[in-house]
């Protein structure tokens, strides 16, 4: 078995542990992520640097409420988003595309 990927830490000290919240924010993340994560995946295909940095600007609050490391590519792509060409965007958003789909699996199967 694989290592969970999520740490629901931030949240449950926000809701005071509260499950109803924390399913909430779980169901929100699952239905939303996925969206969010194709149009971002679209926008660097077509290396639409607007686009690429309003989406990875809009993912990086939930990938650091989930305690994901994601949010560190996230901060990439948002900064190439804005001009810079140093960063190597595909590899950046390559390991936020496999631990965004490695958690949804494992937030579904735990909640």
């Amino acid at each position: 078995m694989k290592k969970v990927t999520y740490d629901l830490s931030q949240i449950i000290e926000m809701s005071d542990n509260d499950p109803d919240f924390i399913k909430l924010m779980v169901d929100t993340f699952i239905e939303e992520m996925p969206v969010d994560l194709d149009y971002l995946a679209l926008a660097i295909k077509e290396e639409d640097r607007e686009n690429v940095h309003r989406y990875a600007h809009k993912i990086k609050p939930s990938l650091e409420l989930f305690g994901l490391q994601g949010h560190l590519n996230a901060v990439v792509l948002e900064s190439w988003g804005k001009g810079d060409e140093t960063k190597d965007i595909n590899k950046n958003f390559k390991f936020l595309y496999q631990e965004l789909q490695e958690t949804l699996i494992q937030l579904k199967r735990d909640f």
